[in-house]
């Protein structure tokens, strides 16, 4: 009987003994950085607790690395994007400067050329200042004066600096506003921009 207690102790001491390695092994994984397997958790006891606490850290850290994963993802896009948004009002702004400088230009022409340069050149600033506006608000030190402002007013303003080009353009818009103003506690500047940006796009 003795010796059948013993060899129980024994046993149960050999499988305690492995899944304190297996935890060990498991927090020694994720202090490296890596992504151990699940613990099996059953049971009480501390050594249950332990497992438990080991699985909900393991899911915190990859939950944590898919939203890094994700902003890099973000990041990368919002890089690509930018870049494409840059060279399009420069590029205009070279071969409109390289005309400008052609002898064959009548005076009417370089008249019209400049002002293209000069459109270009102020829509290629509002969207310098957009981007600086990006990052100082990731960084979190965007400064936001908020105030009683008028949506319907401020959206008014920003489809009216579109106008022409919505009139002369082949789509369609449908524009249906409130009959009266909208009030919100925002910063008035850069909504319209972001309305401005929107409609833009």
């Amino acid at each position: 009987m003795l010796a059948r207690a013993g060899i129980a102790v024994s046993l149960r001491s050999t499988r305690q003994l492995g899944r304190l390695n297996r935890i060990a092994k498991a927090a020694e994984e994720l202090a490296a950085g890596r992504m151990p397997g699940e613990l099996p958790s059953s049971g009480t006891g501390a050594m249950a607790a332990l497992a438990t606490h080991i699985n909900a850290l393991r899911r915190g850290v990859k939950t944590l690395q898919n939203e890094q994963a994700k902003s890099e993802r973000l990041k990368t896009e919002l890089i690509t994007n930018v870049s494409h948004d840059l060279r399009t009002p420069l590029t205009s702004i070279i071969t409109y400067a390289g005309l400008l400088k052609s002898e064959d230009a009548t005076a009417e022409e370089r008249a019209a050329y400049a002002e293209i340069i000069d459109q270009k050149s102020k829509r290629l600033k509002t969207m310098i200042d957009d981007l600086f506006e990006v990052s100082t608000m990731a960084s979190g030190n965007a400064n936001l004066i908020l105030e009683k402002t008028d949506l319907v007013q401020l959206m008014q303003q920003a489809l009216a600096e579109y106008k022409e080009a919505m009139d002369g353009s082949d789509v369609q818009f449908r524009i249906s506003l409130p009959v009266g103003p909208v009030y919100a506690l925002a910063d008035g500047q850069k909504l319209w921009r972001a309305f401005d940006n929107l409609i833009g796009n």
